[in-house]
């Protein structure tokens, strides 16, 4: 994976084995790790791997990122990441903004 933006190593690590695109699941690109919704925070909660191809598209329009970030939501959850300080102001900065009803079914799911 092609990890081009300053995340953190911590934050790289997490994506380290996805080998295909958060968004049309292709692996025969490139990935790169996206800042949903802008490079204000490196946090894991902001970071998507996408292929180049979806990369190179991106509008940051408030439903991709709500669409990104209930992806990254959830494979955070599957992978039992304990979110740190930096996830938590990210969190409470972005959550009215990032959260839809899709993200809190899920929550009560688990």
């Amino acid at each position: 994976m092609q990890l081009r933006n300053p995340f953190s190593l911590n934050t790289r690590n997490l994506f380290l084995y996805v080998y295909s695109c958060f968004l049309c699941r292709r692996s025969d690109r490139g990935l790169e790790l996206h800042h949903i919704v802008g490079r204000d925070s490196n946090s894991a909660f902001n970071a998507c791997p996408l292929c180049t191809v979806c990369h190179a598209i991106m509008k940051h329009t408030q439903e991709e990122e709500r669409e990104l970030f209930f992806i990254v939501f959830k494979f955070l959850f599957t992978e039992k990441y304990k979110p740190d300080e930096n996830d938590y102001s990210f969190l409470k900065k972005y959550w009215d903004r990032l959260v839809t009803q899709e993200v809190v079914e899920y929550l009560n799911k688990i």
